[in-house]
């Protein structure tokens, strides 16, 4: 083997290779290759720079303080590629970013700052999002949350992940950033408080008490047949009436309403802000106090956060689907609705443990429920009379006068016939039953099908098996039931694939 390399005057590299295994081998013939200079290209160079940065560590992978420093670098930068790369990282980050990519994010960027505001993949809107977050780009705090508002608003229809993420965040945005308004304001702006649930929970009033209360319960009253039948508002004034009485309870017996859902406040706990998100803290803070709500406090001391963060009760879900039910199920028995439900509460549950620890018990609970229930319907149906002081002479001597009328001495007694249209009373008053069982209709109404389904779940075997056999999807064969369900008895039966616990019973007789 033998090999030779020389340059000639021309700017060309002549490459000599020779290979001789035997005496026969044939020799090589020469190669030409040009030397081609790359054309200069200034935004590939600005890449280049950018990743430099990172020259102390090029493999770094969510590193915030390099995302910090590379995103200061590219702050003012702007693009107009006319291409498209796809990109999906977690933890969108520059470094690990290819050419076409980075092109294909400042030009999307450039457009939203000018004010064309185009959805984007989840992984380039996070990366934008985690600019804002970090002061890239805007001019104040207050310039970079409307920013944020308009990339939600922007992206959450082709990217819903983004409401799992953006209403945490904000909340942190306005304890990180001093913003002249309060984040109580910030919310009822923009009307954000389904997101915070756990916030105004215990800020309510007549007209939103059942809907927070039921962001947060395991039973859903809005897919109730009572409440669909006209009864939102009766339901909703009820359940403001029984949380009053709640309090007043809870302030009798020495403990705050708070308590049946607050498990603790743990203090003094260390705080990051934007958790989730690629942040640096690169802000220098004042010491200060940011007060969310009466039990949720953060405080900046030499720079660094604490907080004071509730605990919410394990089964908080629970005991608020049993508050809300049991509510219902007292106001359907109150009007005589024509279908009644069942509401039960664990006596593990840890708001009932709660109870028993400050001297009550969840029967106790229940009966304030009812009577509270009963006192609310009492109020709404009774009459008022009012009367007119100036009429009752009048009505005095008109009622004398009918008086004299009706009076019949013996004899005219013996003597008078009964009048000519007179009807003889009955002498019993039979009121038909004008509503046929509910039950029975519905299991005329279930085809074989569905009843030997409703027995297969009853036996605990599995329905998604039987469903297949039957050729039907699980999903429509549960929908046909509680379809027919709703017809019959006024109501669900089914969740998903499993039999509500107050129907068992019925279903079980129904299905035998």
């Amino acid at each position: 083997m033998g090999d030779m390399v020389k340059f000639d005057e021309s700017g060309f590299a002549e490459i000599e290779y020779e290979f001789k295994p035997n005496a026969d081998a044939q020799k090589i013939a020469p190669v030409n290759l040009p030397i081609v200079e790359r054309a200069l290209d200034p935004i590939r160079e600005k890449f280049y720079a950018m990743r430099n940065l990172a020259s102390g560590n090029p493999f770094a992978r969510n590193d915030a303080a390099l995302f910090y420093k590379q995103a200061k670098f590219m702050e003012d930068f702007s693009d107009d590629f006319d291409g498209h790369a796809a990109f999906s990282m977690y933890f969108p980050y520059y470094q690990h970013m290819g050419y076409d990519q980075l092109r294909t994010y400042f030009t999307w960027r450039t457009k939203i700052r000018s004010g064309e505001m185009l959805p984007a993949s989840l992984s380039y809107a996070f990366l934008y999002i985690y600019e804002l977050l970090s002061g890239i780009g805007v001019d104040n705090p207050e310039d970079g949350l409307d920013k944020l508002m308009a990339v939600w608003s922007a992206c959450r229809e082709s990217e819903p992940t983004l409401d799992d993420y953006i209403p945490r965040w904000l909340k942190d945005y306005h304890i990180y950033y001093n913003l002249p308004h309060s984040f109580t304001d910030f919310v009822s702006e923009y009307n954000l408080q389904s997101h915070y649930a756990d916030l105004f929970l215990f800020d309510f009033d007549a007209e939103n008490c059942l809907t927070r209360f039921n962001d947060i319960s395991g039973y859903d009253v809005t897919k109730s047949k009572f409440y669909s039948d006209g009864n939102e508002s009766l339901l909703r004034d009820c359940f403001y009436s029984v949380l009053l009485n709640i309090r007043e309870f809870a302030a009798s017996r020495n403990f705050q309403f708070e308590d049946l859902f607050i498990f603790r406040v743990w203090s003094g706990v260390h705080w990051h802000p934007f958790r989730r998100a690629l942040f640096y803290p690169w802000l220098q803070q004042p010491d200060r106090r940011v007060e969310i709500s009466a039990t949720e406090i953060y405080y900046c001391n030499g720079n660094s956060w604490t907080a004071d963060i509730p605990v919410h009760h394990s089964g908080r879900r629970e005991f608020v689907g049993y508050l809300i039910k049991k509510t219902e199920s007292c106001l359907r028995q109150a009007v005589k609705y024509k279908f009644n439900i069942t509401a039960s509460l664990s006596n593990e549950n840890q708001a009932a443990l709660k109870l028993k620890e400050l001297g009550s018990t969840l029967t106790d609970f229940a009966q304030l429920i009812e009577q509270s229930v009963a006192q609310f319907h009492a109020e709404m149906t009774r009459t008022v009379v009012t009367v007119d002081h100036s009429n009752l002479a009048r009505i005095r001597e008109e009622a004398l006068g009918t008086q004299d009328k009706l009076i019949v001495t013996e004899e005219d007694s013996a003597t008078a016939a009964p009048p000519q249209n007179a009807m003889p009373l009955p002498s019993q008053s039979v009121e038909p039953d004008l509503l046929s069982d509910g039950w029975s209709s519905l299991k005329s109404a279930l085809s074989a099908t569905e009843r030997n389904a409703l027995a297969i779940i009853l036996q605990g075997t599995d329905i998604k098996a039987f469903a297949d056999e039957n050729g039907v999807m699980l999903e429509v064969l549960a929908d046909g039931i509680n379809e027919k369900a709703v017809d019959c008895i006024g109501d669900n039966i089914l969740d998903d694939s499993i039999i509500y616990d107050e129907y068992l019973e019925k279903v079980t007789e129904m299905v035998e």
